[in-house]
C-alpha cells in the first residue's frame, strides 16, 4: 500500500477542517465487556490501538491500515487494493476511517458544544449541502453522536463519535455491519490494556533507535528468531540503503496486535514534499512474556526471523 502522496497535505486539512462526517448514536457499545486490564499478547481477536489512547476491534476479513493519513487508520477489505488520491476515493472504495478529533475528558457539555458549534457546520459547508445531528448514550453510558453530511437528499458522509476521553470519530460514505461493530467497540486504550504504556513506549523507543541508527540495541532485544537469521552488520547495509528514508521524520500512530503478533507501521514524512513520504514496519512476537521485533521492513530492505509457514 502507498501512501496517498500528492495530496496528502490536502486531505490532513480537509479532513480536520470538515470535522469527518459520520452518523449513528443507534450503536450499543460491547467495549464494557471487553474487559479491564488485560495483556496485548492475551487477545483473541485483533485490535487496533492508537497511541492517542483509544483502541477498535478490527472486523472479520478487513484490515486496519494506518499508512494512508497520519494520525488516522481505514479500515477495508483483506486482500483488496486501495487506490486512491482524495479522501472521496477512499470512502467510494468502502473504506471506513477511525480519527482522533480534540481531546474533550470526556466533558458532556465541550462535547455537544463542538459538535454542534464546529463540526455540524463544517460537514455541511465541506460538501455546499446540510447535516444532521443527534446525540444519545451507548450501552455502558458514554455518550456518542450520530453526525450525518448530505447533499441534494442523498447522504455523502457518515460519522459516529464517542465521547472517549480523546473523542473519536468513525467516518463512513455508506452503513454497514462493520462500521457499526467498529463504532461499538471503540474505547480507551490504557483502561483495556494493562501494558498499554508499556507497549507504547516500546514502540515509539524502537522507532527512535531505528532513526538514529541504534541498531546494537535493536539487535540485543529482538526476538531469538531474529538473530539466528541476521546480523548488526546486515541491519546497517539496509539502512544504508534506506539512509535519505532514516533522515525524515519518523511517525508511528499505534499498533495492531492479535493473540500471535503485534505490528507498527513507520511513516517517514516529509513535511516540504509528502510526495516523498515512504513506509516501513515493525512485527513483534512474544517470547518470554516480552514482545521483541521479529521482522524490520524498510523501503530499501527487509530482515525477518518469520518463516513462509509461519506468516501463512
Amino acid at each position: 500500500m502507498k501512501l496517498i502522496k500528492n495530496n496528502l497535505k490536502l486531505i490532513v486539512v480537509a479532513a480536520i477542517a470538515a470535522g469527518l462526517f459520520f452518523g449513528g448514536y443507534w450503536f450499543k457499545s460491547d467495549s464494557g465487556s471487553l474487559g479491564a486490564g488485560e495483556q496485548t499478547s492475551r487477545q483473541s481477536k485483533e485490535y487496533y490501538i492508537s497511541f492517542d489512547d483509544y483502541y477498535f476491534e478490527v472486523p472479520k476479513q478487513k484490515t486496519a491500515d494506518d499508512k494512508l493519513v497520519p494520525g488516522a487508520q481505514f479500515v477495508y477489505n483483506l486482500n483488496t487494493g486501495i487506490k486512491a488520491n482524495t479522501l472521496d476515493d477512499l470512502f467510494n472504495d468502502g473504506a471506513i476511517g477511525v480519527q482522533p478529533l480534540i481531546p474533550l475528558n470526556g466533558d458532556e457539555q465541550a462535547f455537544e458544544h463542538y459538535l454542534s458549534s464546529v463540526a455540524k457546520p463544517d460537514a455541511a459547508n465541506a460538501f455546499s449541502g446540510t447535516a444532521d445531528l443527534s446525540f444519545g448514550n451507548r450501552k455502558d453510558g458514554v455518550k456518542a453522536a450520530d453526525l450525518v453530511a448530505k447533499k441534494d437528499g442523498q447522504i455523502i458522509r457518515r460519522q459516529y463519535i464517542v465521547n472517549l476521553p480523546q473523542s473519536v470519530a468513525v467516518i463512513s460514505k455508506d452503513d454497514s455491519e462493520a462500521f457499526r461493530a467498529i463504532g461499538r467497540s471503540l474505547g480507551q486504550a490504557s483502561v483495556k490494556f494493562s501494558d498499554y504504556e508499556k507497549v507504547r513506549v516500546q514502540v515509539l523507543a524502537e522507532g527512535v533507535m531505528l532513526k538514529n541508527r541504534m541498531f546494537e540495541d535493536i539487535y540485543a532485544g529482538a526476538h531469538e528468531d531474529l538473530k539466528a537469521t541476521t546480523s548488526v552488520d546486515e541491519l546497517n547495509r539496509i539502512a544504508d540503503r534506506s539512509k535519505d528514508m532514516l533522515a525524515m521524520d519518523v511517525k508511528i500512530s499505534g499498533i495492531k496486535v492479535n493473540k500471535k503478533e503485534m505490528s507498527a507501521a513507520i511513516l517517514f514524512t516529509d513535511a516540504k514534499d509528502p510526495a516523498k513520504n515512504h513506509t516501513g514496519s515493525m512485527v513483534f512476537r512474544q517470547s518470554g512474556e516480552k514482545w521483541k521485533l521479529i521482522t524490520l521492513q524498510l523501503p530499501n530492505g527487509t530482515v525477518t526471523g518469520s518463516t513462509e509457514e509461519e506468516n501463512q
